[in-house]
């Protein structure tokens, strides 16, 4: 009881409780999102987001896809074919009740993705007419940015409204390419749209890898195009500009067939085929990207690349090795004797028909017959008819002198053919043979 105000002390804590004020909510942890943006198509943006997503997945990270490509290629990739009942990034984009949780669909645990349909290339001229168009996309991922660790946006082959989006929301951007001379010349206009959307749109946002796809190491062109990229990207790390840090990311994803292959069964390569060389690449790129970003994760979960690239021996193999360790002495000695009786036999046959040969007698020449006495006589009637038949051969003509020396003509000794000094060839077979064609580069330059 408090004495001063007659009030009871339970009563007086419970208003005291009230009017404390409450401690605020902590904000939600932003993810890691990340746009894999080419405006050139076929170089494996597509799989790249789909199987970098799935490693991301297998180390343990909360990863959402978000497909933004018409051709709604990552959609198939998981085998799903969007109904009409089914909500879509087009509707996320267009209807401002839908959410996100809406159209999320699970691809594996720890996976999911928003499906696109084909609908969604007319968003584009629906979104113009729309008050923020550019930053749609932002304010509906940020209820869910503490549901996900990473958010990878599969971006359509053009710079319009959606990859204009996907720049709006991404902290970072990974470029797919392949090691070819015209992806390098488009790389220059990529870097400026990421240039102009960092002056204003998203300030924060950095392009920080070249992933290097359907790649051929043993090409002398693609080594010349990574070498000029890394020339071309060291010139400005010291500057103010959004790839001062981008590296090439390491490993290339190696040409392989069974990348092609996952998305008709709809699975992802490590569930296809996880001992591939295009699965071990993947692998490799994630791992190096959570050491990079600083992320908590576990270890890759499924099946193990190939034993001989971790330095570790396969079970198989050590059970072999342990079974001819193992081996019994005798049945390495029996089986010894039996090599040396099987070759005994093989000389004794060998020295059996050496005899037989020498023992055939060669067969008796047969002499020639004589001839008759009536061939005789029809041979003797014959060379004389032959006789009287021939004519007295005329008397050759005297042969004509031989003319002068000076009218003769001499011939000429025979000389030896003049071999003629290879021609140099102009062109591509000089610089070829010289050294590597330098690459005609404009630069990085804005």
């Amino acid at each position: 009881m408090n004495e001063e105000n007659n009030v009871p002390y339970e009563a007086e804590t419970a208003e005291t409780a009230e009017a404390a004020p409450l401690p605020a909510a902590e904000p939600a942890r932003k993810p890691r999102v990340v746009a894999l943006l080419n405006q050139k198509g076929g170089v494996g943006k597509t799989t790249s987001t789909v199987n970098l997503g799935a490693a991301l997945a297998r180390y343990g990270q909360r990863v959402l896809l978000i497909d933004l490509d018409p051709q709604s290629n990552l959609s198939l990739h998981f085998g799903v074919e969007s109904g009409s009942e089914q909500r879509t990034i087009r509707d996320l984009l267009l209807d401002p009740t839908c959410r996100v949780e809406d159209c999320v669909q699970s691809a594996r645990p720890g996976l999911d993705f928003i499906p696109a349909v084909t609908e969604l290339a007319l968003v584009e001229g629906e979104l113009a007419q729309q008050e923020g168009m550019q930053s749609v996309l932002r304010s509906k991922l940020e209820p869910v940015y503490g549901n996900y660790d990473v958010v990878l946006l599969d971006c359509p082959p053009s710079l319009g409204v959606l990859s204009v989006n996907a720049l709006t929301v991404a902290d970072e951007v990974f470029v797919p390419m392949q090691a070819h001379y015209l992806p390098l010349r488009g790389l220059e206009k990529l870097l400026q749209t990421v240039h102009l959307v960092s002056q204003g749109l998203n300030p924060t946002i950095r392009v920080t890898g070249i992933l290097l796809c359907m790649h051929d190491g043993s090409s002398s062109h693609a080594q010349a195009v990574i070498g000029e990229i890394e020339a071309q990207l060291a010139q400005f790390r010291a500057t103010d500009v959004p790839w001062s840090a981008a590296t090439v990311l390491d490993p290339p994803v190696r040409r392989n067939i069974k990348l092609a292959e996952a998305p008709s069964f709809g699975q992802t390569i490590f569930d296809y085929a996880p001992r591939c060389p295009g699965a071990d690449d993947y692998r490799r790129i994630v791992k190096g990207l959570l050491e990079r970003w600083e992320l908590p994760h576990g270890e890759f979960e499924g099946s193990r690349p190939r034993a001989a690239r971790d330095g570790e021996a396969a079970p198989k193999k050590r059970a072999r090795r342990a079974a001819k360790k193992t081996k019994p002495v005798a049945a390495a000695k029996s089986a010894k004797k039996h090599a040396g009786i099987a070759t005994a036999a093989k000389r004794v046959k060998r020295a059996k028909g050496v005899k037989l040969a020498k023992s055939v007698k060669p067969a008796k020449s047969v002499k020639p017959s004589k001839p008759s006495k009536g061939a005789k006589v029809a041979k003797a009637t014959t060379n004389a008819k032959a006789s009287k038949a021939s004519k007295p051969a005329k008397a050759s003509k005297p042969s004509k002198p031989a003319t002068s020396a000076k009218h003769s003509k001499a011939s000429k000794p025979n000389r030896a053919p003049k071999k003629s000094a290879p021609r140099a060839r102009a062109g591509r077979g000089s610089a070829r043979s010289a050294a590597p064609r330098a690459l005609r580069s404009g630069g990085l330059s804005l």
